[in-house]
């Protein structure tokens, strides 16, 4: 049986999902039946809608009056629509999100954007939205007008990465079908980009924002502009579109933390309190700011010979620019003889549990400066055509896509002078740590001394050859076989990774000399400048230390080659190391067959669905080098080593689609997903540890407990025999459309996977160097995502009302997203977790939005909630922390539940000029993350993260 906390969980979820229901039912019950919008939903005009993802209609373009004189809807209203229009029509189950006009979709971000679809969760911080789930799982694939699209080495493209300016819409694939790249075990997300012939004619707009980020306080400008125009020539229609784009942003987070490693009193550290409480042994302070830019630029060509054929060629660029520079502060509760908890208190009702204490004496704090650059540039080039005669359609497409990402770190340790006395709190005013000092002056740069010098070169890059052919025919109306789809695709991809990571702790590096911490030199003998930090936790009073001595990020980079110099470095970038390395080849070719089928059962009920294949046969070569310390860690020897890997995938799919009549319809849908395992993991390379030294103690008697295992040589590295990550998916769909802007949708969904990826250690293992203790990533076993998601859409679009209260909208859904699985082997035998299926991490059981919605001719806002509950935002073990039985503890911490409020308006003073106010995370409450450290569920916050709030004032135009 559950225990009892278990038990009121679930009767919690039962009860919220009741509530849910209530509230969605309520609403829709209040829409008459008879809209008083016609239920016409957009078709696609030209053949290249088709060509990139057969399966789904796209939306038709945002015009201005038809030819007919009908006055087509614009703005919020028909964002909805053709989003709602997609959505219906596809043979899958799809969402998306589709700009409102040109270079305006809901959030800066195409990520951002994401987080309104039902069933995505993303993560926040760093000034954006990143780490997209759909429906629980992370391991999505992208594709930009239907071709696959990635970053440097990497399988996918950061969605982030998209400027919403570029964006014409974001449709979320929540199911395979046979006709889409594979990849993506979590779903696809297409980009679609414009193309000239989505305008009727000559078409100009852009928009220019400036953005104020408060915790930086600095501005940043975003902005982008469109050109496109449609000729009639003597060889056929033409069309060519530009577009470019650009994303600033200046964001500072702050966090508040302290460790998961839980300390225990004496009667000697804690006069006057005692034995036996408990408390973090350590705290500390960390910023992150980053002045970062994203450029973006594409360009489209369309060429119509004749209307039977269509010849097209598009390329599209992303960069990404940044400067980031952290100051890192760790206060350490424990150490060295002197070390005492003086005035400790603790909580009320828990006597065992620390609140506060003054620390006096114990381990040094330290910390780092850090400078960081990063630089991304992604070109993709490609073109193809579409034929159309009668029912038969005929399409090629290829592209050629090169990413390369360079990054560099210096990094600047320093430690205090002395160990001053401290006062902490481990649950503060707002239940964060907070640690203010006693008789020492943080702002004095003679308090801090050199510690260390560490740099980091990063150089990965990726480039891929894409070809593709896809037919199919539509038979007649009256057959029950509706149309036959057919393809192949071959893909070439090439990935290649350098680093070097050296770390000087020593005088000139010479293990004969003595450490720099021993030797008490301050910051100020460095050659650089010595500043007061950036200002953080400014906008409370719960943390007193919000600023120190320190360096800045562009004093560290300015003066780099002198700073090498004074630590003995070689000049220049670090060398890279070969077992940091590798370079792959991975060569697919896929073929699909898929079949579209329909009847109508009765007068009023109908059916229609796909059945279909999609076979891969995928070849990977991998190259790396071994290193080999067994003659010593000073004299390696690096050896080359090659791994390669074949095997075949076959992913069906099977759908059903029930119509009642206009309005009604019901899905069923199965479909096979995998992912193809990273290059970085399946890297062969080793890094062989030298010889264990084994102590005299331990040489007498090994059975010792500080002896067991420790005859074991030290391998790390890749593992090229990793399986890709694969899952079973079920869905079951319930859509009812009342209108051309008003919907309400409920689903049931199940995905079975198998082989996420885990770094583990095995020891008293043997490949060649005797007994070793190995780590190396390997495939965990199944995990199951199961839940649900309602929707709710409409205007208030009743007979009778007026037209100014005809504005007002509504857009509500909420998922439950149930998980389980198992952990990697260290963790998941440990014996707090065997047998135990655990939560997913990064997976929220409920997640929901709540939109607001008024749009007149000339103003229209937007009031938009996004919540997420609870989850797991990592696992670990802690070898000091251990359990009633004494085995160490596998614990979790917990994000707590958070919701955002975004804020935007606009006013249309004249038909061609907007003018747009934004505020983005309204609320500003910061992400709190805590981990229960005992089996009473008692628990600490481990960090408390402040993150942006920014205030956004543009105009757009089109002409």
């Amino acid at each position: 049986m559950p225990d009892t906390k278990q038990g009121l969980d679930i009767m919690k979820d039962k009860a919220l999902l009741r509530a849910s229901t209530a509230m969605l039912v309520g609403l829709f019950a209040a829409i008459p039946a008879q809209a008083q919008v016609a239920q016409e939903t957009p078709k696609p005009d030209t053949p290249s809608d088709l060509s990139a993802n057969p399966s789904v209609p796209a939306p038709s373009s945002q015009q201005g009056p038809a030819d007919d004189g009908e006055i087509v809807v614009t703005g919020l209203r028909r964002s909805l629509e053709s989003a709602q229009a997609l959505k219906r029509n596809s043979d899958g189950i799809v969402d998306a999100i589709v700009a409102e006009d040109i270079g305006k979709l809901p959030d800066t971000f195409a990520s951002a954007a994401l987080a309104r679809v039902s069933g995505v969760q993303v993560t926040r911080g760093a000034g954006e939205a990143a780490g997209v789930q759909i429906r629980g799982l992370p391991d999505i694939s992208t594709t930009y007008n239907g071709r696959e699209i990635f970053t440097a080495e990497g399988r996918f493209v950061a969605i982030q990465d998209f400027p919403a300016g570029t964006v014409a819409a974001l449709e979320v694939y929540k199911n395979g079908t046979a006709n889409l790249i594979e990849g993506g075990i979590g779903g696809q997300v297409n980009v679609r980009g414009r193309r000239p012939f989505d305008f009727n004619g000559f078409e100009v707009s852009g928009s220019l924002n400036g953005v104020h980020w408060e915790q930086s306080g600095k501005p940043t400008w975003n902005g982008n502009l469109l050109v496109s125009d449609r000729w009639d020539t003597g060889i056929g229609e033409m069309g060519l579109l530009v577009n470019a784009s650009y994303v600033g942003l200046n964001y500072l987070d702050a966090t508040r933390e302290q460790s998961v490693v839980i300390g225990t009193t004496t009667a000697e550290s804690a006069p006057g309190a005692g034995a036996g409480i408990r408390y973090p042994d350590a705290q500390g302070r960390f910023t992150s700011n980053g002045n970062r830019f994203r450029p973006s630029a594409n360009a489209a060509f369309q060429w119509r010979p004749s209307p039977e054929l269509e010849v097209y060629v598009d390329g599209l660029y992303q960069g990404y620019r940044s400067h980031d520079e952290n100051q890192w502060m760790f206060v350490p509760i424990f150490g060295g003889p002197d070390f005492q908890l003086q005035n400790l208190t603790t909580r009320p009702g828990a006597a065992n549990v620390a609140q506060g204490a003054t620390v006096v004496g114990g381990s040094i704090p330290d910390g780092y400066y850090t400078s960081a650059s990063g630089r991304t540039n992604t070109y993709q080039i490609g073109g193809g055509m579409v034929w159309q005669r009668d029912r038969l359609q005929w399409s090629v497409d290829g592209a050629y896509t090169r990413s390369t990402y360079d990054f560099k770190l210096y990094n600047i340790d320093y430690l205090f002078a002395r160990s001053p006395t401290r006062t902490v709190l481990f649950d503060g005013p707002d239940g964060g740590p907070t640690f203010n000092f006693v008789d020492f002056d943080p702002s004095d740069p003679n308090n801090f001394n050199v510690r260390g010098f560490f740099q980091e070169h990063l150089k990965v890059g990726g480039k891929d050859i894409q070809l593709r052919g896809d037919t199919q025919y539509d038979f007649d109306e009256g057959s029950f076989i509706k149309r036959i789809q057919a393809g192949l695709r071959y893909n070439d991809r090439d990935a290649n990774r350098d680093r070097g990571a050296p770390y000087i702790d020593r005088l000139n590096n010479d293990p004969a000399n003595a450490l720099y911490r021993d030797l008490n030199i301050p910051i100020s003998a460095l050659p650089a400048t010595v500043r007061q930090t950036r200002p953080a936790f400014s906008f409370n009073n719960n943390f007193p230390v919000y600023s120190f001595a320190g360096l800045s990020e562009e004093s560290i980079r300015n003066n780099i080659d002198q700073l090498r110099a004074y630590f003995g470095a070689p000049e220049g970038l670090p060398a890279f190391n070969p077992t940091e390395n590798f370079q792959a080849n991975e060569r697919a070719l896929a073929a699909y067959a898929q079949v579209k089928y329909g009847a109508d059962l009765n007068d009023s009920i109908s059916v229609d669905g796909l059945l279909g294949i999609r076979a891969i046969r995928t070849k990977v070569s991998i190259s790396g080098f071994v290193r080999d310390e067994t003659s010593g860690a000073a004299t390696p020897t690096f050896d080359p080593i090659t791994a390669r890997n074949e095997y075949t995938d076959y992913l069906p799919n099977a759908s059903a689609r029930f119509r009642f009549g206009d309005e009604l319809q019901l899905r069923l849908n199965y479909n096979q997903t995998r992912t193809r395992p990273n290059f970085f993991d399946l890297n062969p390379t080793l890094t062989v540890g030298p010889p264990p030294t084994i102590s005299p103690e331990c040489q007498a008697d090994p059975s010792l407990p500080q002896c067991i295992n420790s005859n074991l040589r030290n391998i790390s590295g890749g593992n090229p025999n990793l399986n890709p990550l694969t899952s079973n998916n079920y869905d079951i769909s319930l859509e009812w459309y009342f209108s051309r802007a008003g919907s309400m949708t409920a689903a049931l969904f199940r995905r079975d996977a198998q082989g996420f990826i885990s770094r583990v250690n095995r020891e008293g293992v043997d490949v060649g160097f005797g007994p070793s203790r190995l780590n190396l990533p390997e495939n965990t076993g199944q995990t199951r995502f199961q839940g649900a998601e309602v929707q709710f859409t409409s205007f208030l679009d009743i007979d009778g009302l007026p037209d100014w209260a005809k504005g007002f909208g509504v857009q509500a859904n909420a998922t439950y997203v149930d998980s389980e699985g198992d952990l990697a082997s260290d963790l998941g035998s440990n014996p707090n977790v065997a047998g135990r299926g655990l939560r997913f991490t990064g997976v929220s059981k409920w997640s929901g939005n709540l939109v607001g919605l008024y749009e007149r001719p000339f103003f229209s806002a937007r009031l938009a909630y996004n919540y997420r509950s609870n989850f797991v935002f990592e696992y670990g073990q802690v070898n000091l922390d251990v359990d009633a039985n004494g085995a160490p503890r596998t614990g979790a911490i917990v994000e707590k539940g958070r919701g955002q409020l975004d804020f935007s308006t606009t006013v249309t003073p004249m038909p061609n000029i907007t003018v747009a106010f934004d505020i983005v995370n309204l609320l500003g409450n910061p992400l709190r993350r805590y981990r229960e450290f005992n089996d009473a569920g008692d628990q600490y916050a481990r960090q408390i993260v402040y993150l942006e709030r920014t205030y956004s004032l543009g105009i757009r135009f089109r002409f």
